[in-house]
């Protein structure tokens, strides 16, 4: 009898936890692209060059990439630890994946939110010539249904 009702009050209190612990990892899936995005900011302003923060639906993956001097587009390495800047969310926050991008300009799908060294939002081709820039908010979706927007022009990262 006595182990019954352990057993009872062991489920009533893990149950809610476990539920706790999926919020965490979708608010710091949120939180790490929202810094992901701060760090290709400061990397635009810091080097002069453009930068922008390429996003995989297909993989829920996203990478920091930079425009080389050649004018190809190459991932950006960590100067510490000489590995690519990226991250496959659903390898580090179990169970959350990219649901949803919508670039600055109106396209949908897989794409690279791009800065310049004025911080100011833009796309470019495939080939990393510039196209515009931005004159919408773009807007990343987890499968949680939590957001995360740049504002168009002034490049300001909102976490609604």
């Amino acid at each position: 009898m006595i182990v019954v009702v352990l057993m009872g009050i062991v489920a009533a209190s893990v149950i809610p936890a476990i539920g706790s612990v999926q919020g965490m990892r979708e608010g710091a899936a949120r939180d790490e692209i929202g810094r992901m995005l701060e760090v290709t900011k400061a990397r635009a302003i810091a080097s002069g060059a453009p930068c922008g923060l390429q996003i995989d639906l297909n993989e829920s993956s996203l990478t920091i990439v930079r425009l080389s001097e050649a004018g190809s587009i190459v991932d950006l390495t960590d100067p510490l630890t000489l590995q690519t800047r990226s991250v496959v969310l659903p390898s580090v926050y179990t169970g959350v994946t990219l649901e949803a991008f919508a670039n600055g300009d109106g396209v949908s799908g897989s794409g690279t939110i791009w800065f310049n060294y004025e911080a100011t939002p833009h796309t470019r081709t495939s080939g990393g010539a510039m196209e515009a820039t931005n004159s919408s908010d773009a807007m990343i979706e987890l499968s949680s249904g939590q957001q995360v927007i740049v504002h168009a022009y002034s490049g300001v990262v909102e976490m609604p």
